[in-house]
């Protein structure tokens, strides 16, 4: 395009990712990603988005892992959260829930936003995957944020974190719901 002196715009990129990843061209759709820098527009929300969205329903864990970490360190963008729910529900999916918690931790890190659906999604996900124990410290941390987990969700984690004996985790967690509640 520069041999013709023509320099394409953020969206003009985005348009050709979204097409490459509309068709499964995901590896052509990342080569142009990164090669945004090269024809002078800088890949945006929107340039990340698409390409782990497309990679989330290719089921590519690693490589969208390390999108949103590239998009966060390298660009200091932070990730929309319908983005990171992506992420994590793929995640989840997979039961790769340590990882999920391990990006949530990465992203708070970082100073990038956690929403509510974020965090439920990963205390569900180590709910289904029986682990209780680190269900009952994403639930904590959860609530540091001022998030309250539905009320089926708060009485799995603490009925998993007793039947684990886990009896003191479970007390510090429920007695952080109810301060919470009231």
């Amino acid at each position: 395009m520069k041999f013709i002196g023509y320099y394409p715009d953020c969206g003009t990129c985005n348009y050709i990712i979204y097409c490459l990843c509309a068709v499964d061209q995901l590896l052509e759709a990342v080569k142009v990603l990164k090669g945004m820098g090269r024809v002078g527009c800088v890949p945006d929300l929107e340039s990340y988005g698409i390409v782990i969205g497309s990679m989330c329903v290719a089921r590519k864990t690693a490589d969208a892992v390390e999108m949103i970490k590239e998009m966060v360190v390298k660009l200091r963008l932070n990730p929309r959260q319908g983005t990171v729910v992506k992420l994590l529900a793929m995640l989840r999916a997979n039961r790769e829930i340590w990882r999920a918690v391990e990006i949530i931790e990465f992203l708070e890190r970082e100073g990038c936003p956690v929403g509510f659906e974020s965090y439920e999604l990963v205390v569900e996900g180590c709910l289904d995957c029986k682990e209780y124990i680190l269900a009952g410290k994403v639930a904590i941390g959860m609530t540091e944020k001022g998030f309250i987990p539905y009320i089926k969700v708060r009485q799995k984690v603490v009925e998993g974190l007793a039947g684990a004996g886990e009896w003191k985790l479970a007390c510090a967690v429920r007695q952080r719901f109810t301060e919470l509640s009231s």
